[in-house]
C-alpha cells in the first residue's frame, strides 16, 4: 500500500449527519478523511489504508465502539493507531475508564464542541505523525546498521588529526583480524608501514573534503593487505569506507609479469580476431617474421601464412574457435622477405566477456635452424655408424696385424738367432775374433728386434683395453714397484717417497706408468755420483691430482721436448742409454685414457721430471 504524504483521519459514527459535521470541522488540505457507518467497515478500512487517527463513536448498533476498539488493538497493525472516543453519554468515570482500558487516547463529548475537537484532533494528530517519523527513523537506521555490520567494504569514522578510530564495522575484522574491541581508539597508523605512515600524516594538512588513496595494512597474522580508500572530510572526522584491494593488486601484479615475459619471449607470441586482424604482437614475433609492431597491427595474419596453406589454416581457425587447442603443429609460415620457415604453432581461444568476442592467442616458434640441425645431426649419425664400422674392421685389421707381427715376425727373428749360435759353436774357432764379432751383432740386433715387437705389441693392446677403475692405495702401490725394480736392476739411486693421496684408477695401468717412469729416472741418473730420485705430489688445486717424478740425470734440451711421447721417440744415443722410444708413450696413452695430463720439464745434464694428473676419487 502505497503511502500519502496526508494525514488519514477515520471517522466511525452510525449517523451521517455526525460524520459530515465532523469532516467540516476537520477537512485540509494535508489530510485525507475516511468515514464509516459500522464497526465491520470501520475495521476494513484500517486493514486496507494506512490510517493516523480514529474518531470512533462509542454507541453504534450491532458493534459498539468500544468492540471495534478492542479488535483494532489486538492486531499488530491497526494497535498503534490513536483512537478519540465520540459519545452522547454522561462523563461518568466508569464510563471512561472502560474507554481508556480499550486503548482511547481521548474522549470527544456530544454535542462537539468545534474549538476543542480541532484542537484534539491537531494536537494528537501531531503526536502521532512525530511518533511515526520517529518509528521509520529507527528502522532505518536499523537497516543502515545492519547494512553496515554487514558489508564487505571497511566503514567507519576516524578522526582526522589523531587518525584514532572511533566506530568500525565488522568487515576491519574480516579483513584484517583484529576485534572491534582491540580497534576503536587505536590509531590506523598503528596498522601501516612506515611508507604508508608518513603518506598518511601527509593527509591530515590537506582541506579537501574528499580523498581518495591506497595503502597496505599489517593483518593481525602479519600478512600484508591493500585497501583503497574513500574518505569524506566533515567536522574534523574522517567519514571512510575501504574495500580490500589484495586480489586485484596480485593479479596486475601477475598480469604485469605475464606481460613481461610475452613481450620479451623470443617465440612470436600475437593475438587475432576473429576476422583474423592482428591486435597484439610481441619482439619474438618481430625478430622472427621482420614486421615490427607498428605495421603487425595493420595486417591480417594470412599476411604470413603461404598461399598454399590458406585454406587449411582457415579450417584450423574455425576449429580454435569453436574450443579447440593446438599443441606444437608443425607447420610453415612466410617472412617480410618472403622466406619460407617452419614453426611450431600453438593456440587458444580467448572469450572477452564484456563485448561477447572471441579472438585468438598464438606462440609460434622457427624451428627452421632446428630442423636443419636435426638433418646435419641424422647425418652425422649415419656417418658415425659408417666410422663405427669402419673402426670395427680397422680393428680386426690391427688385430690380425697384431698376429702377424707376434707369430710371422718372431719366427725369422728366432731363425737368425739359431743359425748364429750355430755358427759359432760350429765353425767360430776357425773363423778368428772378428767373425765372432760379427756373429754376436746378428744376435744382440735379433734380440733388440724382439724388445721392440714386444713394446709395440704391448702399445697396440693398450689402446683396445678398457679403464677399470678402482680406489688405489698410491703410497703402497708406489713402494711395492720400488722393490720390483730393486730386485730385477742393480743401481745405486737413491728414491725418496713423499705421502701420496689414493686415487680413482685402473690398478695395472698405472701400475705400469710407475714402473716406466721410475725405471726411466733410474737409467738416465744412473751415471751420476749419486743419483737421487723424489716421488711426490704438488698440493692440488681443483679436481685433480698432480703426481712427479724427479730425479738429477742426464735431463734433455726442451727444444725437443714435443717429442717426447712419441713413438720410437728418442733424445739420447741408444749407445749411451738403450731402450725402444717406446715407454714414455705408453704413458702417456695410459693417463690420457684416464682423462688425465702428462708432461715433463728438464733442463740438459741437470735432471727431469714428469708430471701428471689423475682425477680426484
Amino acid at each position: 500500500m502505497k503511502k500519502s504524504d496526508k494525514a488519514a483521519i477515520l471517522i466511525v459514527d452510525d449517523k451521517p449527519a455526525n460524520i459530515l459535521a465532523l469532516e467540516s470541522l476537520l477537512a485540509g488540505k494535508d489530510r485525507i478523511l475516511l468515514n464509516a457507518t459500522n464497526g465491520k467497515d470501520a475495521l476494513k478500512i484500517t486493514l486496507n489504508k494506512d490510517v493516523d487517527l480514529i474518531i470512533l463513536d462509542v454507541q453504534m448498533p450491532g458493534m459498539d465502539g468500544f468492540e471495534v476498539a478492542q479488535i483494532l488493538k489486538s492486531n499488530k497493525r491497526t494497535k498503534n493507531i490513536p483512537i478519540i472516543f465520540a459519545t452522547a453519554e454522561s462523563k461518568e468515570r466508569k464510563l471512561m475508564m472502560k474507554g481508556y482500558d480499550e486503548g482511547a487516547i481521548d474522549y470527544l463529548f456530544k454535542p462537539l464542541d468545534p474549538e476543542i475537537v480541532k484542537a484534539k484532533v491537531t494536537v494528537l494528530l501531531k503526536i502521532q505523525l512525530q511518533q511515526k517519523e520517529l518509528v521509520e527513523k529507527n528502522l532505518s537506521l536499523q537497516k543502515s546498521a545492519l547494512l553496515i555490520n554487514n558489508s564487505a567494504d571497511i566503514i567507519g569514522i576516524i578522526d582526522a588529526v589523531s587518525f584514532r578510530i572511533e566506530e568500525i564495522n565488522n568487515a576491519f575484522t574480516n579483513i584484517v583480524g583484529y576485534s572491534p574491541e582491540e580497534t576503536k581508539g587505536t590509531a590506523l597508523s598503528f596498522f601501516l608501514g612506515t611508507e604508508d605512515r608518513i603518506f598518511l600524516k601527509s593527509l591530515s594538512g590537506q582541506a579537501k573534503e574528499q580523498l581518495s588513496f591506497e595503502t597496505r595494512i599489517y593483518c593481525k597474522n602479519r600478512s600484508v593487505k591493500w585497501l583503497q580508500w574513500k574518505v569524506v572530510v566533515k567536522d574534523g572526522k574522517w567519514f571512510v569506507n575501504a574495500r580490500d584491494n589484495t586480489e586485484v593488486k596480485q593479479v596486475e601484479k601477475i598480469r604485469n609479469y605475464l606481460a613481461t615475459v610475452v613481450k620479451q619471449s623470443n617465440d612470436a607470441i600475437y593475438i587475432h580476431d576473429h576476422e583474423g586482424k592482428i591486435i597484439s604482437w610481441n619482439e619474438g614475433a618481430e625478430k622472427i617474421y621482420g614486421y615490427s609492431e607498428k605495421e603487425a597491427l595493420k595486417m591480417k595474419i594470412w599476411n604470413i601464412i603461404p598461399e598454399y596453406m590458406e585454406n587449411e589454416m582457415g579450417n584450423i581457425v574455425d576449429n580454435i574457435l569453436k574450443g579447440e587447442k593446438i599443441q606444437a603443429l608443425e607447420t610453415r609460415r612466410i617472412t617480410k622477405h618472403g622466406k619460407l620457415i617452419d614453426v611450431l604453432f600453438s593456440a587458444s581461444v580467448i572469450m572477452d566477456y564484456d563485448n561477447d568476442s572471441k579472438s585468438i592467442a598464438i606462440t609460434e616458434k622457427d624451428i627452421t635452424e632446428q630442423k636443419l640441425a636435426d638433418e646435419q645431426i641424422r647425418q652425422l649419425n649415419a656417418d658415425l655408424q659408417t666410422n663405427l664400422l669402419q673402426l670395427e674392421a680397422t680393428n680386426k685389421e690391427l688385430e690380425s696385424f697384431s698376429y702377424s707381427v707376434s707369430h710371422d715376425l718372431r719366427a725369422p727373428l728366432r731363425a737368425m738367432s739359431g743359425y748364429s749360435k750355430i755358427l759359432e759353436d760350429k765353425y767360430m774357432p776357425d773363423q778368428g775374433d772378428e767373425a765372432k764379432r760379427l756373429l754376436d751383432n746378428i744376435r744382440g740386433n735379433a734380440q733388440k728386434m724382439g724388445v721392440l715387437i714386444d713394446d709395440l705389441l704391448a702399445f697396440s693392446r693398450l689402446g683396445r683395453k678398457d679403464v677399470q677403475k678402482s680406489d688405489i692405495d698410491m703410497q703402497r702401490m708406489v713402494e711395492t714397484v720400488v722393490m720390483e725394480i730393486n730386485k730385477s736392476t742393480e743401481h745405486h739411486t737413491t728414491i725418496k717417497i713423499n705421502p701420496l693421496p689414493h686415487a680413482d684408477a685402473d690398478y695395472t695401468l698405472i701400475h705400469q706408468v710407475w714402473v716406466n717412469l721410475i725405471s726411466n729416472a733410474i737409467k738416465y741418473s744412473g751415471k751420476k755420483e749419486k743419483p737421487e730420485i723424489e716421488i711426490g705430489i704438488i698440493k692440488p688445486g681443483g679436481q685433480a691430482t698432480t703426481y712427479f717424478v724427479k730425479d738429477n740425470g742426464a735431463g734433455f734440451d726442451m727444444k725437443y721436448a714435443d717429442k717426447l711421447f712419441g713413438v720410437f721417440q728418442r733424445l739420447h744415443n741408444p749407445k749411451e742409454f738403450e731402450g725402444t722410444g717406446v715407454g714414455l708413450a705408453i704413458v702417456h696413452r695410459i693417463i690420457t685414457k684416464h682423462s688425465g695430463t702428462i708432461r715433463a720439464e728438464a733442463k740438459l745434464n741437470e735432471g727431469a721430471t714428469f708430471y701428471f694428473t689423475l682425477p680426484e676419487v
